[in-house]
């Protein structure tokens, strides 16, 4: 995984993806793998935007059933078994306990119905999984059993409880490299901290894109016979700089906290928050409560984190949960229909030359982490469509990602690991994305004084270039607990 710019400028592709985030990554690997020629640019680091803030669960898409969408349940469940499959390291079953109470709508019956309804449209859910991987029937638990597994539930009209097993990623950002490899060994040319700086258009049709080195200042351009557009909420950026009218995207901003405290052990626990349920994940010493939404053009000053947090406290109020308790806020841009309540449900695929007549462009609205393999193929699929020429059929849902996993020894050898091997050009490359080392919180000066070392003999750094890439760290964690994305 080399950043080789002359590569990338240096010839004609089948397919540019503009975006590195888990979609583009997805993508980018799907048309490797069925023979493209394909490039992939990314303005930041990879992953470092919507796809680095993420509860860290994959879904089964059990919450689709309430508007009756049995395609987005059946496409949930097909990814998350893909993901179970092809990245066994990173990716586990986690159970799933959501206590309920009295007998009206979201009362015991109408519960047992939809677990029911959930394990006959999932009957095939375990298909080429390993045992030790593999997703049991979701069942109602008595009012007993949800006291003996959550404690400190209020036992008021208790009823009993919801269980399943849904997934959890323990590294979504080396889930996301993973991809990356596999790309890359499939022949694709990737590079981070390179800008599109508009579409390169012939005619009517669009072929390529014009492109700023951010590290080096040079300008390129970039040539592909279709473009993919992967960059999900700064799509409204790229069309802009582009010349290209298009109405303003609908976002929610979307935001999990990090907790210190390990409230849940072995299965994330829910509760019901303002009119919603609310989640406690168990991840790493400590645990994540979220997703909360609120629109994007209508931040709160705090950028939700009370509002989530007070939310989370009527949700789980047995827990005790102060602002002292987060240590680390993740947000990011995911695509809505308006208010807090629209979240939309399914990624889409927008085939710019059929709907407004602009050849050469594809584009990605994603939605979630769990189905943005299945989102980047159905994507590839209309690339391959519309290049009318001969490839092979999709294998992403069943091609092991081998390198998807957890670098292991000393840490200065995985630093200089990321930076050989993993294009982690800067600091904050290596500790937030490539070695896991503040995706909770910020990591102690020791350990980061040990990457910065092992990083500076790498890449040559000076002793002032070492205290820049610190410094630089540092402020990419906000005064409200968030990473910032690196956009520019």
């Amino acid at each position: 995984m080399k950043r080789d710019l002359a590569a990338l400028a240096g010839r004609e592709h089948d397919l540019l993806v503009v975006g590195g985030g888990i979609h583009g990554a997805a993508a980018a690997w799907d048309a490797a793998q069925r023979g493209l020629s394909v490039a992939l640019v990314e303005v930041g680091d990879f992953g470092s935007g919507t796809s680095w803030n993420s509860l860290k669960t994959i879904h089964g898409g059990l919450r689709h059933l309430q508007w009756a969408d049995l395609g987005a349940l059946r496409e949930s469940v097909r990814e998350r078994a893909a993901l179970l499959r092809i990245a066994p390291e990173l990716v586990h079953p986690l159970g799933f306990v959501l206590p309920v109470y009295g007998h009206g709508p979201r009362g015991r019956e109408a519960m047992a119905a939809a677990l029911l309804a959930s394990n006959l449209l999932s009957a095939r859910r375990n298909d080429g999984l390993p045992a030790s991987h593999r997703i049991p029937r979701a069942r109602m638990l008595s009012p007993r059993e949800v006291l003996a597994c959550a404690p400190g539930v209020d036992p008021r009209g208790l009823t009993g409880g919801a269980s399943w097993t849904d997934a959890q990623v323990s590294s979504s950002e080396r889930l996301l490299v993973g991809f990356l490899h596999a790309a890359a060994e499939a022949g694709a040319v990737l590079a981070s901290r390179v800008e599109v700086t508009g579409l390169r258009r012939n005619g009517s049709r669009i072929d390529g894109a014009h492109a700023l080195d951010r590290e080096g200042g040079a300008t390129l351009e970039v040539r592909g016979r279709i473009v993919l557009n992967a960059t999900g909420p700064w799509s409204d950026r790229l069309f802009s700089s582009s010349g290209l009218a298009k109405p303003p995207s609908c976002l929610l901003r979307a935001l999990n906290l990090v907790l210190r405290r390990r409230l849940v052990d072995r299965q994330a626990l829910g509760g019901r928050g303002d009119g919603r349920y609310l989640f406690l994940v168990p991840w790493r010493d400590g645990c994540i409560v979220g997703t909360g939404y609120e629109p994007s053009d209508e931040p709160s000053g705090d950028g939700g984190v009370q509002a989530l947090l007070d939310e989370a406290r009527r949700a789980f109020p047995w827990a005790g949960l102060e602002r002292t308790d987060v240590s680390l806020v993740h947000r990011g841009l995911v695509p809505g229909r308006g208010g807090a309540a629209g979240l939309a449900s399914r990624g889409r695929i927008v085939d710019h030359e059929a709907e407004e007549g602009l050849p050469g462009l594809v584009s990605i609205e994603p939605v979630k982490y769990t189905t943005a393999r299945a989102v980047a193929a159905r994507a590839v699929d209309l690339v391959v469509r519309r290049l009318g020429a001969p490839a092979a059929p999709c294998r992403t849902d069943v091609t092991a990602l081998p390198r998807a996993r957890s670098l292991s020894g000393p840490l200065a050898e995985r630093a200089r690991c990321a930076v050989r091997d993993e294009m982690a050009l800067h600091l904050t490359d290596a500790v937030l994305r490539r070695l896991d080392l503040g995706t909770a919180g910020p990591p102690p000066p020791e350990v980061v004084e040990e990457v910065a070392r092992a990083m500076a003999s790498e890449r040559g750094w000076d002793a002032a270039r070492v205290a820049r890439e610190k410094a630089d760290l540092r402020r990419a964690y906000a005064p409200d607990g968030s990473v910032r994305d690196g956009m520019p």
